[in-house]
């Protein structure tokens, strides 16, 4: 699925945020068209399939609930996108939020979650999302994989919400990603998406 085209010019924050809330409120009681899979704002929803499937609304959560305490370094994150992405063939495609991860390690990891805040440097305004990624997403020592953040509902690619901040700011955006899983240190990396909203590909 296609995200929407966001707007380029500038419209007050006030108009974005009657539109989003209004957006993410139809959502959220069953209008407004469906989603694809994912637990996304909704940590005790039942985890996503790594291939997509149809599942409820992608909502912001009021905090942080990755409580992984090991210490152990296999995880890491190897980059983050969130602007001219592209393909494996290397093909642009539309801007979304792109997490690439190594297990450096001997032994697979699982158990993957990931949270992050998008932040609004000039206004202080912040959002964050949460998704617990399905079993199936594991690293096996040595190996890396990509998370996907677009609706496209593509292998890796999970949900996210076509109404936050990364959407309908248009202003320079910062965003922190945090990445977990089972017996390895969380990870955390920051990325900078410049101002004038996403973009689709070419």
């Amino acid at each position: 699925m296609n995200i929407p085209t966001p707007r380029h010019g500038r419209t007050s924050r006030a108009a974005l945020t009657t539109v989003g809330l209004a957006a993410v409120l139809a959502l959220a009681t069953g209008c407004g068209g469906s989603t694809t899979t994912g637990t996304g704002g909704n940590p005790s929803g039942t985890p996503a399939a790594s291939t997509g499937q149809s599942a409820g609304a992608v909502l912001p959560v009021t905090g942080n609930p990755i409580t992984n305490t090991s210490t152990t370094q296999t995880l890491t994150i190897a980059s983050v996108l969130v602007e001219n992405n592209e393909d494996p063939s290397g093909k642009a495609v539309d801007d979304h939020l792109e997490i690439a991860v190594t297990n450096t390690g001997t032994t697979e990891l699982s158990g993957f979650e990931v949270y992050y805040t998008i932040t609004d440097p000039k206004t202080s305004d912040t959002e964050s999302y949460y998704s617990q990624l399905p079993a199936d997403f594991v690293i096996e020592g040595g190996d890396n994989r990509v998370i996907h953040f677009d609706n496209t509902g593509a292998t890796d690619h999970f949900p996210v919400n076509q109404y936050s901040f990364y959407y309908t700011d248009p202003n320079a955006l910062d965003l922190t990603v945090e990445v977990s899983a089972t017996d390895s240190a969380p990870q955390t990396a920051t990325v900078t998406k410049d101002a004038g909203g996403a973009e689709e590909a070419d």
